[in-house]
Order: C-alpha cells, then structure tokens, then sequence
C-alpha cells in the first residue's frame, strides 16, 4: 500500500494534466447554431438577435468576456472558461467526500468524477455546459455546508450560487429542489414562518439580479418575457427535440436515454474498454462499503433525470452531465470510503484509462476541424455559380462568413419556390435538408445525387458531426 502522500501527489499531478490538456485543446470552433449563439454575445450581446439565445446566460457570458480581453478566438475563450469553471469544482468535491472518507481517497474520488472523459470533452466546448456542472457543484457543496449552520445567513450563500447557476444555464433549474429541503429542514428546527419567508425572498431576489440586467438590454420585464415565451414555446412544440414533439415512440426514447446517452457515451466515451472498466468498478463498489451522498442532490438529480428525459433533446448526450458526474460519484464514493484502501491502486488505473480516453478526444476534436467547417472550406473554392441549401449550418456559415449564397429551408414548399431564383446554378443542399423533406413525406431521392461526406467527432456533436452534400437534379 502506497503512502497518503504518494496518493495527493498523484491526484494533484493528474489535476495538472487535466488542466493542462483541457486549456491546450479547448475547442476553437463554434461549429453549431447555439454555439455560434455564444461566440457572437461576446463580441455583441443582443437577445433579440439570438447573441445569444433565451435566457441569455448573462453570467456564462460575462466570464466569457473577461477570458476573450485574453483568449482571441470568442469560442475557445468560452471553451477555456468552461474548463477552468469544471475543474475548480474539485474543491466542493473534495469537501463533501471528506466527511466520508480520508483525504487521499477523497481527493481521488473527485479527480475520478472530473476526469470522466464524456465530460471533459463536453466541457472544452463554446456551450454553458462545462461552468454550469462546476458551478453546480459549488451549490451543492453550499447547501450541505448551509445545513450545519445555525445562523440565517449561512443560507444566502446557496441562493446566491443557485442564481449564478441560472444565470448559466436555466435548464438546470430542477436542481433548485435542493434549497427547498434547506428551507424544510430550516423550519422544522426553528419554527419559524418568518425565516423562510426571508431565505426564500432572499434566493428570488438573488435570481432578479441578472433577470433585471438582462431584461434591462431587451427594453424591461415585459419585452424578455415575451421573448421567453416565444423561445420556451418553440422548445416545446418545434425544434426542442423534447418528448412531446419527437418522433420517437417513447419506449425508444427511454432506451435511447439510459443505454446509448447514459452509459454508452456519458460513462463509457463510446469506448468498450472503459465502459468494461467501469462494469467492474460498479460491481467491486456495489460489495465495498457505503457512500451516503446528501438527499438534497438525489432528489434533485433523480427530478432532472425526468427533465432531461422529457423535456431535453434526446439527441444530445450532453443534457445528462449532470446525472453522469452524479453516478461517478456514487460509484467512486462507494469504492473509496471502503474501510481497506486496496481501491485505490484499481481506481488510479481506472482514472489514467477515463484521462487517456478523454485527452484523445479532446486532441481529435482540435486536430480534425467539425465537419459544417470543412463543408464551408471545401465550397469556398468552387468557380461555377450555386447555392448551399441547410438546415443549421447556414448560422454557421454566417458565423464563417462565407461568400457563397446559401439558404436554411425547413420546408418542401419553400425550397420548390426558392429554387426558381437560381436556375442557372448548381443547387446543393445537405443531408439533413433531405431527411427533413423525408420526414415531411417527400422522397427526393430521384432528384438528389450524393456528392460527399464530411465526418468529425461524433462524440462532440452528434448531430452534425457527419454531413453530407447532394446535388439537386432536375427530371
């Protein structure tokens, strides 16, 4: 058995690796419609112009900020916020482990959830994610650390970080279940009506802060939520991808969620090994020893497990980081808190396999630029007259400013008429235009011609990590 020391060594010499890769490889690219969204709010921060989008993330963006006066490229300022926002979480981490175990295993535990590789690849990315989930563990830490005080104004820190959460990312809002214990449990120790009503005025004014700037750039209250409105009501009824609009029978929906979100990508990376790995792990912790985690975050996880599920896009693994970061540290605090310490020596291989796995993904995604990139580069050299037309990759392609015409069209009707406008050049359109007219029970397959296909990670964006051209041809 390796001394404590040798054990924090490691643990801080695998903290430096991890920060040194992420900042190294962070993502220079915003190579999606919402991660244009981001990039562009640096540079001009405008709701109404979708820079970026509801609910204006006014704190993700201000950190952004304060990087890019650095950082250069507006994504990678993002991505490299992300990175260090995630990683810092190592600190609440360590402290609600400590309870429960030594210090050696405590600070393992934690670099075993931060290293997931899903999750460090997730986070070196122009999107909200990476600080949201850092921050978040922040806020659990503060409400369990606001259950051992006495005074009332040991409450205010978790809703001050349950603001800056919000004002991260929104869509984390279930988690917001875990002040409500606070105040439960504040009542039934004091009795006193009057207290709560304080912490719950308190955390509503906390939030009113960053909701009164942002609205104050959108003309005031009345305007941002007429604005949220119409974006909350296109997420639930067009293009959220939630189950109340998606083709998927639900069944499928499900299964989609635990095997091929949860486990495939979210604990396994898409690789065998690590998802074997992993199976061992669980089964070792299952039999090893107990890890209480406080009730507060399994309730919240367990009611944004239902969110995520119902109410995100099931295309997109990343809506479950948070429930991924919760099962690792379940598992981890499992193994670890065992009374004998021969987990760790299995742990560390454990996490140096998670690390390794997710360092290449994250070289990958810098080393081979995203697939709508490489369209934009490729059709930037053509001499003959045409037209490009997509489906989100034209927000990209603005984003490029690329000097060919191109055209969102979500519907057949429209591009029928579009088209006419360019009859002496060659119509292209990409694979998801085709699908689209598919599912609009259009079959253009006698009319389109497949030109190539540009692949990227599909790990960093599974929805246009693989796009394909087609020529239109007239019959």
């Amino acid at each position: 058995m390796l001394p404590d020391r040798l054990w924090i060594c490691f643990s801080i010499g695998l903290a430096a690796v991890l920060a040194g890769a992420g900042l190294y490889w962070a993502s220079p690219y915003a190579a999606t419609w919402d991660e244009v969204d981001f990039a562009l709010a640096l540079q001009r921060y405008d709701l109404l112009a979708m820079q970026p989008h509801f609910p204006g993330y006014p704190y993700f963006i201000l950190g952004g900020m304060a990087v890019h006066a650095v950082v250069a490229n507006p994504a990678k300022a993002l991505s490299v916020l992300n990175v260090l926002v995630l990683l810092s979480a190592v600190f609440p981490l360590v402290w609600l482990l400590r309870r429960q175990m030594a210090l050696p295993a405590a600070l393992l535990a934690a670099l075993a959830v931060l290293s997931s590789s899903y999750a460090l690849l997730a986070a070196a990315r122009p999107m909200s994610d990476g600080a949201a989930l850092g921050v978040l563990w922040w806020y659990m830490w503060a409400v369990e650390w606001a259950h051992r005080q006495t005074t009332w104004k040991g409450q205010l820190l978790p809703a001050a970080l349950f603001s800056v959460l919000m004002g991260v990312r929104l869509s984390y809002a279930p988690f917001g279940a875990a002040l409500l214990f606070l105040w439960y449990e504040d009542w039934n120790t004091h009795r006193r009506l009057g207290r709560v009503a304080a912490s719950v005025l308190a955390a509503a004014l906390f939030q009113l802060i960053w909701v009164a700037a942002v609205a104050r750039t959108e003309g005031g209250l009345f305007p941002f939520f007429k604005l949220g409105w119409a974006f909350v009501h296109g997420h639930f009824s067009e293009w959220g991808g939630t189950a109340a609009v998606s083709p998927l029978p639900f069944s499928e929906r499900v299964r989609r969620f635990l095997l091929d979100n949860f486990l495939w990508t979210g604990i396994g990376c898409q690789n065998a090994w690590l998802l074997a790995a992993y199976a061992a792990i669980g089964a070792i912790a299952w039999r090893a020893g107990r890890f209480r985690p406080p009730r507060a975050l399994v309730v919240s996880a367990l009611l944004y497990a239902v969110w995520a599920l119902l109410a995100q896009n099931i295309e997109k693994p990343r809506h479950l980081l948070p429930l991924i970061h919760f099962a690792l540290l379940y598992v981890w605090g499992r193994l670890l808190a065992a009374p004998r310490r021969r987990g760790l020596a299995l742990a560390a291989a454990v996490v140096l396999l998670q690390a390794a796995v997710g360092i290449g993904q994250l070289r990958e995604q810098v080393a081979t630029p995203p697939a709508v990139y490489q369209l934009a580069d490729e059709l930037r050299d053509k001499r003959q007259p045409f037209v490009v037309y997509t489906w989100e990759e034209t927000r990209v392609f603005d984003y490029l400013r690329v000097p060919f015409p191109h055209q969102k069209v979500l519907h057949f009707s429209f591009f029928l008429q579009d088209k006419e406008n360019y009859r002496h050049a060659t119509i292209y359109m990409t694979n998801h235009v085709v699908d689209g007219f598919r599912a609009q029970g259009v079959d253009v397959s006698r009319h389109v011609r497949q030109v190539k296909t540009y692949r990227s990670s599909p790990l960093a964006d599974p929805v246009y990590g693989t796009i394909t051209l087609y020529e239109w041809m007239e019959q």
